[in-house]
């Protein structure tokens, strides 16, 4: 990937910078939107799961057991949400000259790179705010991110061809998320739930990273090993084999797109 891209790192900036210029081009807030709709959504979580529902948060702040939670979601579903259209985005231009397509992907998923770590920055004022004792564990978030970063790039990857061939990609992403959503622990814990719905729970990768976020942010634990390394090994896997079949597919993307 690196052999392919050490040539292209001007024209990947370029594509970020104008993601990022389409983006908050005449916006009255600019990147404040990038901490308006993690909150607002935490804000509605408190009241609908928090207060009408009541569902368990392990005794920890509801606010904060949210936006653990949300913070690493929404960058998951803005990028694959901003992925799946952008090779057709850029047809124009994938039909007069070559450079390697994975770029447009990818630079889609940096603009949302830059709201995580605002979101995140916002996340550990609030771990602050309440007085949750400094760890050495925090610092496993760092991995978490790498997993998080790989494999929504891997989806987002598999997603943006599949939707070059078959336009109901796009179509069946709204579906997909929803189902996606209810089957990670964003608004729940997984340690309120079956042990049979864990383990099916946990085929979602997002499942292992979103809890071990609050486990080493909130709850002051460190991640267990094996399964850190069965999580790694999952997320490694399968973007190997997402880029793969990009690269073979890409050859016919000017034919088809």
């Amino acid at each position: 990937m690196f052999n392919r891209l050490k040539n292209y790192k001007d024209l990947f900036f370029v594509f970020v910078w104008r993601e990022l210029l389409i983006r908050y081009k005449q916006t009255a807030i600019g990147v404040l939107w990038a901490l308006i709709q993690p909150l607002s959504m935490m804000a509605l979580f408190v009241i609908v799961f928090g207060y009408v529902l009541n569902i368990n948060t392990k005794g920890y702040p509801r606010s904060l057991f949210y936006f653990a939670g949300l913070v690493p979601w929404t960058f998951f579903s803005s990028s694959v949400n901003a992925s799946i259209n952008s090779l057709i985005d850029h047809r124009d231009l994938i039909t007069k000259i070559y450079f390697p397509r994975e770029l447009i992907i990818f630079s889609r998923i940096s603009v949302f790179i830059t709201d995580f770590i605002i979101s995140a920055m916002l996340l550990a004022a609030m771990v602050f705010f309440c007085k949750t004792p400094f760890t050495l564990n925090f610092l496993w978030v760092i991995p978490l991110c790498v997993l998080l970063f790989l494999f929504t790039a891997s989806v987002c990857l598999l997603f943006g061809t599949i939707n070059v061939y078959y336009r109901d990609m796009r179509l069946a992403s709204g579906f997909l998320l929803q189902v996606w959503f209810f089957s990670s622990p964003v608004f729940y814990s997984i340690d309120t739930i079956s042990l049979k719905m864990k383990l099916f729970l946990f085929l979602n990768p997002l499942t292992y990273i979103i809890e071990n976020f609050r486990r080493v942010l909130i709850e002051e634990r460190g991640i267990v090993l094996w399964q850190f390394a069965i999580a790694a090994g999952f997320v490694m896997a399968l973007f190997f084999v997402s880029y793969k079949i990009f690269i073979r597919l890409e050859r016919s993307f000017a034919d088809v797109i």
